[in-house]
């Protein structure tokens, strides 16, 4: 059973055991995630969330509003909302979102518990590292049959992060597991809508009430995600790629996160990336015709042909193509606002975009060839699955990713709150 071998991998890990390294990524997973956060809280699924679970009382802070209430509840508020501008963290090896499930789920537990900077690190390097385990288990086509692994898979990971902060023994741990595989769920079919977010606020709530259950004596069955009738089987390929998971027993995968810098679907960014650096050549040629060439998955990801909303615009090649060469700010969520896509010029630029295809490409890459109206074309091929090998630049730009998103008016002092984050193994979980 699967589930032995991450308890013994990561259910009795210590914060000892982890690389400096991994402990800095894990403070950057949790820095992005705060500030997404922070900046989805004004979002209107948020508001609908808070207006729905503002009944139930607790100790356990709603990021970005003034308001307690119980674990199960924050838990799902933060979990939507740091995923509502679609702007946090993602893993190839994982296929999902991988912080979001996990970090609202441990926070809440943590401020419940009063658990230490060191505890919550340690728990999201656990529950992560599991995930990204099991969606390499589980295989690309639970993914394309139109499950939503950050759902799917991520509510492994919270279930891993808050056992490991509750210290659950091991039976109860395969309890947890078990419990959170019969509530695995999240499709496709509803990204580009407020639905697509909850998945994420739904993993993190779910997994921590697994855990929670589990610790009071509830049962299950550990073997629910590989065994007779579980979840590979149900909604996998039948068979787990057991090689490809054992070639990842000796790395740290939270270091290979990939951090988002626009604000809309990973899938989309190596089509921007790629126009962007085109550059003055592009602008200067003016658009006659743009052509994508993508891996044929995306479609059912980021194919939206025409959309009408800043969500849709989020999932759409041709949208994000089209705000690209028209010079707005990609990296800015108020970019992907309904007016902006409604106008005449987006919609008609982005029926210029042809999106074509090519198998041979990975999901991360793209092949863009720009038409200028004076005959000329550019080509620029990007891969924006490779994961930034120097910490310290990608620290540079989280910090000011975050400067960003944590405005003035958000009613938190962004300099202070990073660094409280970014020393958060000596100084503790922040309470708002």
């Amino acid at each position: 059973m699967i589930v032995n071998d991450l308890w013994q991998q990561f259910g009795q890990l210590k914060y000892d055991d982890i690389p400096e390294s991994t402990r800095k990524v894990a403070k950057q997973c949790l820095l992005d995630w705060m500030a997404c956060v922070i900046a989805g809280s004004g979002e209107p699924l948020a508001e609908i969330l808070r207006a729905e679970f503002s009944s139930q009382e607790g100790p356990c802070s709603v990021i970005g509003k003034d308001i307690k209430t119980s674990p199960q509840a924050a838990a799902m508020i933060n979990g939507a909302t740091g995923h509502a501008l679609d702007f946090d963290d993602t893993h190839s090896v994982m296929g999902g979102h991988p912080t979001v499930p996990i970090a609202p789920a441990i926070w809440a537990v943590a401020e419940e518990t009063g658990a230490s900077g060191q505890a919550l690190l340690t728990a999201l390097v656990a529950g992560l590292e599991s995930e990204c385990r099991l969606g390499t288990l589980i295989g690309t086509q639970h993914y394309a049959k139109g499950w939503h692994v950050t759902s799917t898979i991520g509510i492994f990971g919270a279930v891993v992060g808050v056992a490991h902060l509750l210290g659950l023994t091991e039976n109860q741990f395969g309890n947890a597991f078990g419990l959170a595989a019969s509530q695995a769920s999240g499709l496709k079919s509803n990204f580009g809508t407020m639905t697509k977010p909850f998945h994420a606020g739904h993993a993190a709530e779910r997994g921590l009430l697994s855990a929670r259950l589990a610790q009071r004596g509830f049962t299950a069955n550990p073997d629910s995600f590989d065994g007779n009738q579980g979840l590979v089987s149900a909604a996998g390929n039948g068979s787990m790629r057991d090689e490809q998971y054992a070639d990842l027993a000796d790395q740290w995968l939270i270091e290979r996160t990939l951090f988002k810098y626009n604000a809309a679907c990973y899938l989309t960014h190596a089509s921007i990336e790629g126009l962007k650096q085109l550059g003055e050549a592009a602008v200067e040629a003016n658009c006659e015709s743009i052509d994508l060439l993508v891996h044929p998955s995306l479609l059912n990801v980021c194919g939206i042909e025409n959309p009408t909303t800043g969500l849709e615009a989020k999932f759409s090649l041709r949208a994000n193509a089209a705000l690209t060469v028209m010079g707005y700010d990609t990296t800015d969520p108020a970019t992907y606002s309904d007016e902006t896509v409604q106008t005449t010029g987006v919609q008609s630029t982005l029926q210029k975009v042809k999106v074509l295809t090519d198998k041979s490409l990975t999901g991360t890459q793209s092949k863009v060839t720009f038409h200028g109206c004076d005959g000329t074309s550019y080509d620029q091929f990007y891969d924006s699955g490779i994961p930034d090998s120097n910490l310290d630049n990608q620290q540079s730009r989280l910090e000011a990713k975050f400067d960003r998103l944590v405005t003035s008016d958000c009613g938190v002092d962004a300099g202070l709150l990073k660094q409280h984050i970014m020393a958060i193994e000596s100084s503790g979980i922040v309470t708002f």
